[in-house]
């Protein structure tokens, strides 16, 4: 039995599909049991951010899958954020997958879909947003990490520099002689050009990459990636006037490989103003 996957078009346009968003392996996820998907996905626990939204609902389709949401942005063709939960029992001695990523089914039918070969040539990374390793407690919860909806383009300075460096402090954080879930959000920021909510077209200013000349089958590329973690001892329910709450805000540039994470420590509101997205729960 494929796994059960859900989308949501805002506001509360849901639609369910049984397609597998993995790679085809020999690994592959087991089949969906109770636990593993809400009945309600509104209810999955990587939701206890609440869902950000900005004031243009129309490029956010929510991609509920089992390790994590994403909120998908058409135009633009990569996630506007990914939100999970990672906890001390995620962490396990599931190797990398070492395979290809792939392409998002959850994707509506006729939805152009982003192919890992976008990301060969142009110079940067496919950057995780919810880490491989936070999902290594099993192979198949790390299989799930590589699709191309929790990717985004960085720098190799950035995804294997200082966001690394701010990864392994989050690592740190939950598998500590004070072990903590952590509830994440993190995403792209665009340029201004990139932002106009409207089809993409040919010299409108927005950066892409990719091979294909059609400007709506390319990929924007953000000028930083940010990261808000919210802590909670773990096994506690999610409670934002008692998290402890870290913010990142990264440029996606070269030079940064050896800088720390703590020189770009930032703000709840910074980012929301960066984005242009609300952070509900906090």
């Amino acid at each position: 039995m494929p796994r059960m996957r859900c989308y949501l078009a805002l506001p509360l346009l849901v639609a369910c599909s049984t397609s597998s968003a993995v790679p085809e392996t020999d690994a592959m996820p087991p089949d969906v049991t109770s636990s593993d998907v809400p009945s309600d996905p509104l209810d999955s626990p990587h939701l206890a951010l609440g869902i950000a939204t900005d004031d243009t609902p129309a490029d956010d389709l929510l991609l509920v899958h089992d390790q994590y949401v994403v909120s998908y942005n058409p135009i633009l063709n990569e996630a506007n954020w990914v939100s999970w939960r990672t906890r001390p029992q995620d962490f396990g001695p599931a190797p990398r997958f070492a395979g290809a990523f792939a392409e998002d089914t959850m994707l509506p039918t006729g939805m152009y879909r982003v192919d890992t070969s976008a990301y060969d040539g142009p110079g940067y990374d496919r950057g995780h947003m919810l880490r491989s390793e936070e999902r290594t407690d099993t192979e198949a919860h790390n299989i799930e990490t590589f699709v191309m909806t929790n990717v985004v383009p960085q720098t190799a300075d950035l995804n294997r520099g200082v966001w690394f460096d701010f990864e392994q402090y989050v690592q740190y954080q939950v598998e500590g002689t004070q072990p903590k879930d952590a509830y994440v959000i993190a995403g792209p920021v665009f340029p201004a050009a990139c932002r106009t909510h409207q089809p993409r077209a040919a010299g409108d200013g927005c950066p892409d990459m990719g091979h294909d000349t059609d400007p709506e089958h390319r990929i924007a590329l953000p000028t930083a990636t940010f990261k808000i973690v919210a802590f909670m001892p773990a096994g506690a329910p999610f409670d934002a006037a008692t998290a402890t709450v870290a913010a990142v805000l990264m440029p996606n540039i070269d030079g940064v490989k050896y800088d720390h994470w703590y020189e770009y420590k930032s703000t709840v509101a910074e980012i929301e103003a960066a984005t242009g997205y609300d952070i509900p729960a906090l």
